[in-house]
């Protein structure tokens, strides 16, 4: 049986529960047709999410990389490009530096991103695409798994997705938010049209 690699992240900061990894560690062992779910927790470090998803993809051999990710906004975000700059803020003085030296300007995600917006949409859950994944350890993330990826000559197909934060997390700000639940609903979506599009390509 093939695999899809679901990856989200700790918690960080003032935030005590993080639904990316939440809602990830939830996929694990959901079966898929042809495909199992396996999944793993990301710190939110620069630098040690890819120490810790390569060994991952190296071990399991994915078919495909899902990686989530805390965003804002009130839906799912399908992200379509990651860029080779990460933003280091110190003090008062923003610093760009390369997530990949000599990399290339940026990776475009190799899932079907579209169909998979058309489908979270169709199980009444808000999605749309996205065009920036930013600057920061999300975009991160989504850069190195597409550049290992490419320098490896792997098969594998890889994006990410940015999803809102819990309705508790933001009671008091009247922030966009969404249930763990009605995420995972849309998440299960984006897989199984993964499947499908791993299916007609004979990718498995």
């Amino acid at each position: 049986m093939g695999k899809i690699l679901v990856t989200g992240f700790e918690p960080w900061g003032d935030w005590k529960r993080n639904p990316s990894g939440e809602v990830a560690r939830s996929l694990e062992g959901l079966s898929l047709g042809e495909m199992s779910v396996v999944t793993g927790i990301v710190p939110v470090v620069h630098g040690e999410d890819i120490e810790k998803v390569g060994p991952l993809i190296e071990e399991h051999e994915p078919a495909a990389v899902l990686s989530l990710g805390l965003g804002g906004g009130n839906g799912l975000n399908v992200e379509r490009v990651a860029v080779n700059v990460k933003e280091i803020v110190s003090g008062d003085v923003t610093l760009d530096f390369p997530v990949v030296d000599d990399g290339p300007a940026a990776y475009l995600a190799t899932l079907p991103t579209r169909k998979m917006v058309e489908d979270i949409t169709g199980q009444g859950v808000p999605a749309s695409l996205s065009y920036s994944a930013g600057t920061f350890l999300c975009n991160h993330l989504m850069y190195n798994v597409l550049h290992y990826i490419e320098s490896g000559n792997l098969s594998a197909i890889a994006g990410f997705i940015h999803i809102p934060p819990m309705p508790e997390q933001v009671a008091s700000t009247g922030r966009g938010s969404m249930t763990a639940d009605t995420v995972r609903k849309g998440i299960v979506a984006a897989l199984e049209r993964i499947v499908a599009q791993l299916r007609n390509t004979s990718l498995f």
